[in-house]
């Protein structure tokens, strides 16, 4: 290997590393968000408001085409709730995904199901119509959550 590659390497993994710091940052803030508030205040916090019922009904299953920098933004974020104390829960999947793309007005749906008489929840986005959980969200009914509110 020429010394022009292995410095190359070297700059490529230094430049990851603003990207690493800042999903580690979204983790972070998603952990304590979830421990101090609740979830209409901490979605809007993190940059991603609830959704309306109608927003989750009316999101079409579809790719969601990224910039390059919202893909490493959401590798980073897979990446550091992979390896996360705290777990990687749809809900803290859903939050720090929806603060890494949060130019893009992302909203959050919560929604429930009741399976062999256990009800169940999750939590996914929804960006631009495009519901981000296509597969994961099909059997949940989205719930419409407000201030003070739980209606299904």
């Amino acid at each position: 290997m020429s010394r022009g590659a292995g410095a190359r390497g070297v700059a490529r993994r230094l430049g990851r590393v603003p990207v690493a710091l800042g999903a580690v940052g979204r983790v972070l803030a998603a952990e304590a968000l979830l421990r101090t508030t609740g979830l209409p205040t901490m979605a809007r916090v993190m940059g991603a408001p609830l959704a309306s019922r109608d927003e989750a009904a009316s999101a079409v299953a579809g790719p969601l085409a990224l910039t390059a920098a919202e893909a490493r933004r959401l590798r980073a974020v897979g990446r550091v709730l992979r390896r996360s104390p705290f777990g990687s829960t749809c809900l803290r999947r859903a939050l720090c995904a929806g603060q890494a793309l949060r130019r893009r007005g992302p909203r959050l749906v919560v929604g429930v199901a009741k399976r062999d008489g256990v009800v169940s929840a999750h939590a996914w986005l929804v960006v631009d119509g495009v519901n981000l959980d296509p597969d994961g969200s099909v059997d949940f009914l989205p719930l419409s959550l407000g201030e003070g509110a739980v209606t299904a």
